[in-house]
Order: structure tokens, then sequence, then C-alpha cells
């Protein structure tokens, strides 16, 4: 017979708040967690939790004896059943006393590489018709090889101590027993959220030490500043590590949070990331007013303060791209790092496109610009966000038409990026004129940016004014030569070209 943990606790509130519905005589509640730790580079250890919420005096009325249920749990790859489990499980009796109870127990799978399905299916055996159940769908279960640094899932629990080898039971690894809480769901009698996650092949990390980055934010992204960002310092003492802890979440009003672990090498530098989602059931606390909060807790609770000491130079310097003189003047005067985030605070903040929301959406699409500009337009020991492409994405968003011209004869690879939504249509021309291959800005029809009407002698082969077309007249202005050369070699005049 299966037995189960079994623990008492006022879950009546959370379903209700979380599921919008009230928890009758005549249902369970049945939920269902997944996390995967390394076995061996070819395969993956996948822990399943499950943990089943009934009401003994509805379902069990004016009996002493413990409630029962059969539960069945399938896997499936590919729409194909591979596992299919049948057990019985009891409760604890709690004679006539009114009493929610959550029976919490885990299972150990052996599973191949590859994208999964799971589904676990619980029914009251005295009472058939009263049943539920709960799927985990799309979980990929990925290989953990030796030669790349990786990260186990974060297992969210109710409790972590320290026990002996030979105490060791099925929730204990790794020196600790781990009490795991699928329901995920906190409140301000459980109000402790602890974890435990895994870190593999540390030495791929080829630093002496490493970071551990740990933030919990909102349902908005935001970070929160009654719990501040925890980073930690730790010297790699072997190839593997395990990281526990625990925070507190009685401040925190009711609703859904995200746990994030984010581990950096010495120089800061992003090696894996980690998320998990939980809830939090807590009615006695209030979502606090934003505009009633001093300027350092608004900033504290932005998406400024999730940024590294390297992210706020960068985001300063982009930030220039679109200040005044005088911006740039304080900017310049700011010292402290603390005083440079709050800058970037009230500068986000002022300029939001939506401030009907707490987040700060114009700066998460400069974030997003900035990104991609490093992916893209990185070149030679500059990186893209510098580069001239990069601050026109940056500035003015993603343009309406690239035109590529990359084999046009006597002529260096150049891009015309036009856009429809500005000053009814304005062009950038971006050409090779150096010896690395690298696109600078050489000529735009947008008020304030550089302005070349020769554009086209700068990305010739070689050197001197255009005279590649046999019949060039001197007298001719060069927007009719410009013209001339596209007609010649087939190609379609950039957009806005004036």
């Amino acid at each position: 017979m299966k037995k189960a943990i079994l623990f008492s606790v006022l879950v009546i509130g959370f379903l209700i708040y979380f599921d919008g519905s009230s928890f009758g005589s005549d249902r369970l509640n049945l939920n269902l967690d997944i996390c995967q730790f390394r076995f061996n580079q070819d395969t993956s250890l996948v822990e399943v939790y499950y943990g089943l919420v009934y009401q003994t005096d509805s379902l069990d009325q004016g009996t002493i004896s413990a409630p029962s249920f059969v539960l069945s749990l399938s896997i499936s790859k590919n729409n194909k059943n591979i596992i299919n489990n049948l057990w019985k499980m009891e409760g604890q009796s709690s004679g006539n006393q009114k009493n929610q109870q959550v029976m919490v127990d885990m299972m150990r799978y052996l599973l191949a590489p590859g994208t999964y399905d799971f589904k676990i299916v619980a029914r009251h055996l005295s009472h058939t018709e009263i049943i539920d159940s709960s799927e985990v769908k799309n979980v990929t279960i990925r290989a953990i090889k030796p030669d790349k640094f990786e990260m186990s899932d974060i297992e969210l629990a109710q409790e972590i101590t320290v026990e002996r080898p030979d105490n060791r039971d099925k929730f204990y690894k790794n020196r600790f027993r781990v009490l795991p809480n699928p329901l995920n769901i906190y409140d301000i009698e459980n109000n402790q959220v602890y974890y435990y996650l895994e870190l593999y092949n540390l030495a791929n990390i080829k630093t002496a030490y490493y970071f551990i980055k740990r933030t919990v934010v909102d349902n908005n992204g935001l970070p929160l500043s009654s719990l501040p960002i925890y980073n930690k310092k730790k010297r790699i003492r072997g190839n593997d590590a395990v990281e526990v802890g625990m925070f507190d979440i009685s401040q925190l009003p009711g609703g859904k949070y995200f746990l994030n672990f984010a581990i950096l090498d010495s120089a800061k530098k992003v090696h894996k990331l980690s998320q998990t989602a939980f809830y939090v059931y807590n009615p006695a606390v209030t979502l606090a007013d934003r505009a009633a909060l001093s300027i350092e807790q608004q900033m504290a609770g932005s998406e400024i303060a999730l940024l590294s000491s390297d992210d706020v130079e960068i985001l300063i310097a982009v930030t220039n791209y679109m200040t005044t003189d005088e911006e740039k003047r304080v900017v310049n005067n700011l010292i402290t790092e603390n005083a440079r985030r709050l800058f970037l605070y009230r500068y986000w903040r002022d300029i939001d496109s939506d401030n009907n929301t707490p987040a700060l959406e114009s700066l998460r699409e400069v974030m997003t610009r900035v990104q991609y500009a490093n992916e893209n337009f990185k070149q030679v020991k500059m990186p893209g966000w510098k580069t001239d492409r990069g601050r026109i994405l940056i500035l003015y968003g993603k343009p309406s038409l690239i035109q590529y011209y990359t084999n046009v004869p006597a002529f260096k690879e150049f891009q015309a990026w036009s856009y429809d939504h500005i000053e009814n249509g304005v062009v950038f021309i971006f050409g090779v004129i150096g010896s690395f291959g690298d696109l600078e800005l050489i000529h735009s029809t947008k008020t304030g940016e550089k302005y070349n009407e020769g554009w086209f002698d700068l990305i010739k082969v070689t050197s001197g004014t255009t005279g590649m077309v046999t019949d060039y007249d001197a007298r001719t202005n060069r927007g009719q030569t410009l013209r001339e050369i596209f007609r010649m070699h087939n190609l379609e005049l950039p957009r806005y070209l004036k």
C-alpha cells in the first residue's frame, strides 16, 4: 500500500482565490509537478510530485476510518503511453473534526531525452463519483552532458532539513530531506518557501569561483522591495554542487510569483538561467500604491533593480541616444551606481508608453532591441548596441523594410532600411566603407541624421566619383546618376530616397 506524507493546511482559501471555484464535498483537488535531475549523460532522473487535497468531514462524514483513494499515473511520449502505474493510497482519519488535509508523495523515473506528457488521476474508493486529475504536458527531458555547465530544475519544498544517510527515506538526496510542495502555494502559516537545485559540471565555467543570483519577481516580471535580490560568491570546490535555501513570503500580497536563478562566472557572464512559479495566498497584505512609495522603493521594485552593474552602464549609454544635452550633463555628474539607477528609473518612468501598468514597457522594448543588436550587429571589438545599425534599431525600432545589396558589381555591400511611420517615410543607408566589412551609416533622409548626397561614392570599390556609367555626364545630378546605376543592374531603388 502506498504511504504518503500527510500534513494539515487550510487550502480552501487557496482554491477559491486561484481557481475561482469552491472546494465542495463532491470534489478532490489533485496537483502535479515535475522536476528533472542528472542521472547520467544519456538519461535524466525525473521526480514526479503530487499533492491530493481532500476534506475529511465531507468525504467521510460520520466515519473514523481513513479515506482511501486509487491513483493512476501515465507518462506518454509522442502520444504513446510508455509508463502506466496504478496504486492505492490511504489518508488519515480525522473523526468528526472539520479539516482539510494534503497528502504529498513522489515517484522517480529514468527517462531518455525527449518531450513527455504526464497525467495523474485520483478517485475516492468509497465515493467513486469523486474524481480529479492533473496534467503537465510538453515536458522537455534533456540530456546533461559532462562537457557543459548545467542546472537541474528548481524544486519547491514545504521543508528542507539536513539528514544523516542512515535516516534516509524517499525524500532524501545529497544530505537533505526535501519535502516537496506540488501545489506550489504558500500562505501566512506556511510562509517559508524552501528550494533545492543541483549544479553540474562547474569546472566548465573555467573560473575559480562563481556567483549565484536569486531573484523573486511578480507576475509583471518586477522585483520585490521586500525580497531584495540575493547574490552570493562561491568558490568552485568540486565539479558539482547543491544549492538549498529559504525565503519568507509573509509580506507579499496574494498572487503569482516567479523564482529565478542565474549562475555567473567571475566576469559576471551568465552561464545558465532557471525559473519556476509559485503562488501566495495572503489576504491580510494588500498591494502597495506605487505612487505612495519613495522613489528609492519604486526603483527597487522596477526593472532597473534587476540590472547588473555592467548593464546599468550600457543602459546609461543607450539612454544617452535619446536624452537632451542637459540630461547628459546630469548623468555625467552622477557618481554612485545607485544615483545612476535612480536617474534611469525616473527617465524611463516619465517616458513610459503605458502608465496604467507598473511595468516600464518602453524600457523593456529598448532592452529587447539592445539584445537583438548585440546578437546580430556585433563588429570587431564593438558590441552590437554601439554600432550604427544598433543605434538606429534602438532609437526607431524595427524597419518597415530592409533592402539588401550584396553583389552589385564595382560596389561594396550596402543595405537600405525604410521606416514608413517616420516623417512620412525615411530611409537609412548602411554601407561597407572600412576594411573590416562592417556596415556603417552613410546616408539618411531622417531629419537630424547623417545626410550625404554622394553616399554611393563611398562604397565604390575604386576611389573617385561614380564614373562607371559610360554615358555619365558631369552635369547630370547625383540623383539621376544613382537611378541610372540601379537601372543598369536591375536593382530596386531604396524607398524614400530623395
